[in-house]
């Protein structure tokens, strides 16, 4: 299961350092460096040495944890593991273990599963000894250390640090049994890193995801309700609708798809954008999410075709009612700023009769029909559209008036596009950024 821990090349580093540098001891614990100074070492320890610090760097990745650099390197090779184990707890297998926190609990909890998954559940544990022991090595000290220093971590609780716990309990079964969890909240292999990814071929992690949240959005309760709900349906294993999001533009169809994700991030919902230049790869990216335990939005954002594309017709059948069938742990999100997402022009109705303007008007239409759930966003009015000023200038703690921003907010949806959200966002961010540079300007000349 975790064997892969062992064969990686830092790990490899690690444990030849380890044999000749240190004592393990008999007691089967791992001994200590202590502070080792390369300059004093034999040439070949020192070089070893360098390729086992520049191997802990290469790997420090954006999901950082609050332990060392060498305790980073193992939390990402078990988080991201892909075997029997992980995919098994990603597909439920272990939730009756979910909050045991005693080996005698889990060991009970165990006796009642399949005997295959039992058994995975107990070599995992046995390997995951190993591994615990190896997380525990003390590289010693001194600031050209790098295994040993502590990592800074990104703003924010890294998944990963749920890792660290696991690996740190006393006992290797209260460990697997928490590491089942984890592959369970946010999956096994190359989709566990990233909440949001885009299809390019394959699944491909999104290292700066939009932060946008359901709170966030102003004025768009209905819409992001009616949208929860939907995904809620999704993640019970309840039948779930493909989604069309579509009206003005700027009114939130995309944040409300990207915030709705985040809310159920860490119930094992991974959002996937795809281009509408891979729609005809939609078929294998369900074949990619079949049979596992997470869920997905296929995201397609902003998506239309005109007359003379043809793709519409495949899109359709894939969506519903084609020859592969939509995976029940996969819904279809599409925004769009028409309802008809294939655009009529008048030629539809020109040169033919009643019947076949009538099938031509109808083929181009159904497509619509499709989605099982249909969310409209419409330009907010004047007064919907100066409360969502005031509330993103109060989150963002502008210091204006009402009477001052009402002006001022008024003046630049004239100028810029008319209402929206969007315009009332970009609005507050240019107040916030100029009021700032004019107070830097005001400092710097008292």
């Amino acid at each position: 299961m975790f064997a892969h821990v062992s064969d990686d090349a830092g790990v490899v580093r690690a444990a030849s350092l380890v044999s000749n540098i240190s004592d393990p001891g008999r007691d089967g614990k791992a001994g200590s460096f202590g502070t080792f100074a390369p300059a004093s070492a034999s040439a070949e320890n020192s070089e070893a040495w360098t390729a086992f610090q520049r191997a802990m760097l290469a790997g420090f990745g954006r999901e950082r944890v609050r332990a060392t650099y060498w305790q980073n390197h193992l939390c990402a090779l078990v988080a991201s593991s892909d075997n029997p184990f992980s995919r098994a707890a990603e597909n439920g297998a272990y939730a009756k273990l979910e909050g045991l926190s005693s080996a005698s609990d889990i060991i009970s909890a165990v006796g009642s599963l399949t005997e295959s998954d039992a058994g995975l559940f107990r070599l995992a544990a046995l390997e995951l000894s190993r591994v615990r022991e190896m997380y525990a090595w003390d590289f010693g000290s001194g600031a050209d250390n790098i295994a040993a220093l502590m990592a800074s971590p990104y703003p924010g609780e890294s998944r990963r640090q749920r890792v660290h716990e696991a690996l740190t309990e006393e006992d290797e079964l209260v460990s697997a049994a928490a590491l089942a969890t984890y592959y369970r909240s946010y999956g096994a292999g190359e989709l566990e890193a990233y909440d949001s990814y885009y299809w390019n071929g394959g699944f491909v992690g999104v290292e700066s995801y939009d932060p946008v949240r359901p709170d966030d959005l102003i004025g768009l309760d209905r819409q992001i309700g009616a949208l929860t709900e939907n995904m809620e349906f999704l993640l019970r294993g309840l039948p779930a609708g493909n989604v069309l999001l579509y009206g003005d533009a700027g009114t939130g169809k995309s944040s409300s798809v990207k915030a709705v994700a985040h809310t159920f991030a860490d119930r094992g919902l991974k959002l996937v954008a795809i281009p509408k230049a891979r729609i005809a790869e939609l078929p294998a990216v369900m074949g990619a999410a079949a049979g596992r335990g997470l869920k997905f939005m296929l995201f397609i954002d902003d998506l239309s075709f005109e007359e003379d594309e043809s793709t519409y017709k495949s899109f359709k059948s894939v969506i519903e009612g084609g020859v592969s069938s939509r995976p029940d742990n996969v819904v279809i999100c599409v925004t769009s700023n028409r309802r008809n997402i294939v655009k009529e022009v008048w030629k539809d109705r020109e040169d033919q009769d009643d019947i076949h303007i009538r099938d031509n008007l109808q083929e181009k239409r159904s497509l619509a029909d499709r989605f099982g759930l249909t969310i409209v966003y419409l330009a907010p009015e004047k007064d919907e559209y100066l409360t969502i000023v005031y509330e993103l200038a109060k989150k963002a703690g502008l210091a204006m008036s009402e009477n001052e921003l009402r002006a001022a907010a008024l003046t630049w949806e004239v100028r810029h596009g008319g209402r929206s959200g969007r315009t009332a966002r970009q609005f507050i961010d240019y107040c916030v950024s100029s009021k700032a540079l004019a107070s830097e300007h005001h400092m710097l000349h008292e």
